[in-house]
């Protein structure tokens, strides 16, 4: 008798280990699966489901834009940039109000772009562009009434920003300049889509 009570407790513990044992399900396989995190780049990841913002696609842009001028790798730098480029000194409302702008006159080319290269990414300019930071760019207010950037917005997805890279430095000789660019997001992805400095790029 108490053989038979003993294999009896015996099939019942089998049967309730069986039981939970077809309910439990393996790792991972649960309803509340952790969403995977995609590598945007070796410094920066963003949750599959989570929408790009401008600012987290112009902050992925501005990293693979500091690198290729850091690295001099030209090929990667066309393809940063949107042709025609603008490279005009840039212009303020108050220019508007005592001269004409040829809007057309410093516009160049994919083709142009290689003969203007070391004008633009000088020995200085690859130096600041590489240690620039966040004291360096601005995001422009999409209610800007400045001409410059009025003309730069129709290029770029609309309701998307633009932001900008801007630096002021000493030269050897002493005197102070500056140079800077503009990007504008096109087709989903952003470019740079002017380069100014104090005097024109073309002659």
């Amino acid at each position: 008798m108490q053989l038979k009570l003993h294999i009896r407790s015996i099939a019942a513990v089998i049967i309730l280990l069986v039981f939970y044992g077809c309910q439990s399900q393996p790792a991972g396989a649960t309803s509340q699966v952790v969403k995977p995190l995609v590598k945007i780049d070796s410094d920066t990841s963003y949750p599959k489901h989570a929408p790009l913002t401008d600012e987290k696609l112009f902050r992925i842009f501005i990293s693979k834009f500091k690198n290729a001028v850091k690295t001099h790798n030209k090929a990667q730098l066309q393809a940063l940039f949107h042709f025609p480029l603008q490279t005009s000194p840039q212009w303020s409302n108050e220019d508007l109000k005592n001269s004409a702008i040829d809007y057309n006159s410093g516009l160049i080319s994919a083709t142009e772009f290689s003969v203007y290269y070391p004008d633009i990414f000088t020995k200085d300019a690859v130096k600041l562009v590489g240690a620039s930071g966040e004291d360096d760019l601005s995001e422009i207010d999409n209610t800007t009434t400045e001409d410059y950037y009025k003309k730069l917005m129709p290029l770029t997805d609309k309701g998307s920003t633009l932001y900008e890279l801007e630096k002021q430095y000493t030269q050897n000789n002493g005197q102070e300049t500056s140079f800077g660019f503009v990007f504008g997001k096109i087709k989903g992805a952003y470019k740079v889509l002017s380069y100014y400095r104090p005097w024109p790029l073309k002659d």
